[in-house]
């Protein structure tokens, strides 16, 4: 078994991880990175070192090792290793979970994880690590929105009871338990009571006097959670992710492995969102494509150290910043069973969607900075809060539904006209552990970028077309058996 840890080359402050067992396509020189006292660094080699995880043995010395039995239960340890590569990533880096001043823009660090939902011996793994990294990040918005909204509706919750939250839910940080205590205590009010609380939510009240005491009910539950997370979506803004942590294969109980993404909001994001969204800036504060490329060049070459990266990163370096947006897809090739237009279709497809996962991305983060209060997205979000509710009986506000409302309802109001969005690069490899291919492409926006294309656009010229690099990574042969491997890949900037 082995562990592969991959990090990131942008941090001057972080050092490399050791080879154990060195993959010569990942010995790369260490790269430039984006820190403000300008020293290089490298964070970004692939490398590979014996596991030292996995069940204990007996020493045989033992006079009894051979007489103990083994616990018919199942060490942690035994199924995922998760929690001590996300410990161990974050304490590298001097991050914390939660705010705090060491991370990212002194920002509020989540991490959250999802199980890949196929075998690394089948070609449909590499779609599933793709959508359980988008799982994953689902799941880390929900927190963000799950904390904000359950202090909204705490503050609500004051202002509508008299007698306040009850005891049990007032340390709760659950939205559904504080919705729930909430409409349970004001369903029975008088009508009166109920119209004031109803109006103030935003809901409609006009259909209070029919209703029965358990609708009632239901009624303000749903505009609690709808009114408490429309207004946690209107702080959920400048939301960078910051990092990924993989683990795959071995011969445990578990094998798919599992995918942990690191997620940071900040307002100092929020404000590189706003501008993306208005084409803000001064072009003076702009990190120069050039600078970006000096340092993605060599992980374009490489190929390998891009599979970790996703979604919008902020890039910051000497006071001037950018956004990068990563675009990843996964094309099903497996050889000996493809016609060539087969082929042609696969990759056609493939370049497509991680085209439309970078944009999308870059439209997202700064969608999330000016639409989260707007009223057709309240509107959206309490539809979305009663297709989950379902029949009433079963809720789906879990970290990850409460993400995906958000997601949806994101969706379909970003309608962002982004300019002077590039793309800087392309790349192709496969995963050196299970040889699945994947390609993708790295966008760029800063506020040069943007005056540009505004400039462009004045003087009625096309758009020049970006270049791009690409490589290609040689095929992996089969192996029946997966190694066991993780990695981790950092971020960007001085952070």
């Amino acid at each position: 078994m082995s562990i592969l840890s991959s990090t990131s080359p942008y941090k001057g402050s972080y050092k490399p991880l050791v080879a154990a067992i060195g993959l010569a396509c990942l010995a790369l020189a260490p790269l430039s990175a984006f820190a403000q006292s300008g020293d290089a660094g490298s964070d970004a080699a692939s490398t590979a070192t014996p596991s030292t995880s996995g069940s204990s043995t007996s020493d045989p010395s033992a006079p009894d090792a051979q007489e103990e039995s083994p616990s018919p239960f199942m060490a942690v340890k035994e199924v995922s290793n998760s929690g001590e590569l996300i410990q161990r990533f974050l304490e590298q880096r001097g991050w914390q979970q939660g705010p705090h001043a060491g991370n990212p823009s002194g920002g509020n660090l989540v991490v959250a994880t999802e199980s890949i939902a196929a075998d690394p011996s089948t070609i449909e793994f590499s779609q599933a690590r793709l959508i359980a990294t988008e799982e994953a990040f689902l799941k880390a918005m929900g927190e963000l929105v799950s904390q904000d909204a359950v202090n909204v509706g705490k503050t609500m919750a004051d202002r509508f009871m008299k007698d306040g939250l009850p005891e049990e839910v007032k340390d709760t940080t659950g939205l559904d338990a504080l919705g729930e205590a909430v409409a349970s205590r004001l369903a029975e009010s008088s009508v009166q009571a109920l119209n004031k609380v109803i109006e103030e939510l935003g809901g409609d009240a006009s259909q209070l006097p029919q209703l029965n005491i358990a609708e009632r009910k239901q009624l303000l539950y749903d505009e609690f959670v709808t009114s408490t997370t429309w207004q946690a979506m209107g702080q959920l803004s400048g939301v960078g992710v910051f990092g990924l942590v993989e683990e795959t294969g071995g011969d445990g109980p578990v094998n798919n492995g599992s995918v942990s993404i690191v997620v940071v909001q900040s307002p100092r994001f929020s404000e590189l969102g706003r501008q993306l969204r208005n084409g803000g800036g001064a072009p003076a504060q702009a990190l120069p494509v050039a600078s970006v490329m000096e340092d993605l060049r060599p992980m374009l070459d490489a190929g390998t150290p891009m599979l970790g990266l996703f979604g919008v990163q902020p890039v910051v370096k000497e006071g001037r910043f950018g956004l990068m947006s990563f675009g990843m897809s996964a094309p099903a090739l497996v050889r000996g069973t493809m016609q060539e237009y087969e082929i042609n279709a696969e990759m056609e497809a493939a370049r497509q969607s991680a085209k439309l996962m970078a944009d999308g991305w870059l439209a997202q983060f700064a969608t999330m900075t000016v639409q989260g209060q707007k009223e057709s997205s309240k509107r959206k979000l309490r539809e979305q809060v009663r297709e989950t509710r379902g029949d009433g009986t079963s809720r789906i506000l879990t970290q990850e539904g409460i993400g995906r409302m958000v997601r949806n309802v994101m969706r379909s109001e970003s309608q962002a006209n982004l300019k002077g969005v590039q793309t800087i690069g392309q790349w192709s490899t496969p995963d050196p552990q299970t040889g699945h291919p994947y390609l993708g492409y790295v966008k760029y926006w800063s506020p040069g970028t943007a005056a540009s294309a505004e400039a462009r656009m004045e003087a009625r010229n096309n758009p020049g077309s970006d270049g791009a690099g690409s490589t290609s990574g040689a095929s992996s042969e089969d192996s029946t058996t997966t190694p066991e491997s993780s990695r981790s890949t950092g971020s960007f900037g001085e952070w």
